[in-house]
């Protein structure tokens, strides 16, 4: 199971290499694409040896400010399977949707009009 730091980076390369070819990707760049407190080069190569060591990616050469690598076909389906979920979470139907505002409105309106009556009476 990948964490979020580690799959946010599989899914930045994964955009970066969607053509299945090597890709040479800067360091700060991907420091830049994943938004996390905290992160570093030390981490981003933990990342990295990682994921080739849970043959997800494959990485061609790295020095101090790049990364060759590219996506297996392992990473490819981690890749999709977390955007599918993702995209199904997400999902709500427009008819559930219209229903649930209109009974919230409704609710509202009568709550409203419940309250200025009981405090005419009292």
């Amino acid at each position: 199971m990948l964490d979020k730091r580690t799959t946010r980076f599989l899914s930045a390369v994964a955009k970066i290499c969607d053509d299945g070819s090597y890709k040479i990707i800067e360091k700060a760049e991907l420091l830049k694409e994943m938004h996390f407190r905290g992160m570093d080069f030390v981490a981003l190569e933990q990342m990295v040896r990682y994921l080739k060591d849970n043959e997800m990616v494959d990485l061609k050469y790295s020095d101090e400010n790049v990364f060759c690598l590219t996506v297996l076909p392992k990473g490819r389906v981690a890749f999709e399977s977390m955007r599918r979920k993702t995209r199904d979470l997400v999902k709500v139907p427009n008819k559930t949707l219209i229903i649930i505002v209109t009974a919230v409105f409704l609710a509202s309106l009568l709550g409203s009009m419940l309250g200025a009556i009981f405090a005419k009476l009292m």
